[in-house]
């Protein structure tokens, strides 16, 4: 998904949710693969599952899965854009409203 598209597109100014669009796009740009950015973006930009997203990247479901979420190997979770994504916006917008856990 070019940065150009909707998902990039700031709600207002200065909001709390244009704030967390632009760590997003400079999270994504910076704190994933290429190839983890082509399955996480259709997930957040067009809301598409993992059945879609692996159809139109030509792999299957359970690459996409990894991409998103990681592979367990020796006892821990390696890749993963999901978390590499929260971890990174966490340390750009620590305060942001948006990011809190319930």
């Amino acid at each position: 998904m070019p940065h150009g598209s909707a998902l990039w597109q700031r709600s207002a100014p200065q909001s709390p949710l244009s704030n967390l669009y632009d760590a997003l796009h400079q999270a994504s740009a910076t704190a994933v693969t290429d190839k983890q950015r082509r399955a996480v973006e259709p997930v957040i930009g067009e809301g598409l599952s993992q059945g879609e997203i692996a159809r139109r990247l030509g792999v299957s479901q359970q690459v996409v899965q990894k991409r998103l979420f990681g592979a367990s190997r020796g006892g821990r979770t390696v890749g993963g854009a999901i978390a590499k994504l929260r971890k990174a916006l966490l340390t750009h917008l620590p305060s942001n409203p948006l990011l809190k856990t319930p």
